[in-house]
C-alpha cells in the first residue's frame, strides 16, 4: 500500500488489527473498534486485500435461521502484519517534524506546561512551569 493511501481511517484500521493480528473482525465490530465509517472502511478494506495485507470470507450461516445477513470476516494476514507495521513506522518517520524545527526547544517547557495542566484538571495547583510558557 502506497503512504499516500494511508489516511488517518485507514491508519487507525490498521493500528486495531495490529493490537491482535490474529483476531477477526466483521465489518461493523472493525467500524466501531477504529472509530471509522462504513464510507472509508469499504475502500480501505478492498485495497489492504488488494495488496494482501489481509483476507477475508463469509460467515456459513443460513440467513433465514440466524434472521441477519451473513457476516464478511477480516483478518490479518502474517505477511499484511509486517507490512502494515513498516508502513506506519515509515508513515510516523515522514511526518516527525525536522531536527531543525524551533518546537524541539519548546518541548520540555510543554512538558511540563502538561503535567501542570494535568495537575489542574485533577484538583492540583499550578506550578511555577506554567508562568515561564
Amino acid at each position: 500500500m502506497e503512504q499516500k493511501e494511508l489516511t488517518s481511517a485507514v491508519v487507525r484500521m490498521l493500528q486495531t488489527f495490529l493490537e491482535d493480528p490474529e483476531r477477526v473482525f466483521y465489518a461493523t465490530e472493525l467500524m466501531e473498534a477504529a472509530r471509522v465509517g462504513s464510507g472509508s472502511l469499504y475502500p480501505a478494506l478492498a485495497r489492504m486485500e488488494r495488496d494482501r495485507w489481509i483476507e477475508s470470507e463469509d460467515e456459513d450461516v443460513d440467513p433465514r435461521e440466524k434472521r441477519r445477513p451473513a457476516r464478511r470476516y477480516y483478518r490479518m494476514t502474517k505477511n499484511g502484519a509486517l507490512e502494515a507495521h513498516v508502513a506506519l513506522v515509515e508513515l510516523s518517520e515522514s511526518v516527525r517534524p525536522p531536527a531543525s524545527s524551533p518546537g524541539w526547544k519548546l518541548a520540555p517547557k510543554l512538558n511540563r506546561l502538561g503535567a501542570n495542566l494535568l495537575g489542574n484538571a485533577c484538583g492540583l495547583p499550578l506550578g511555577p512551569e506554567v508562568k515561564e510558557v
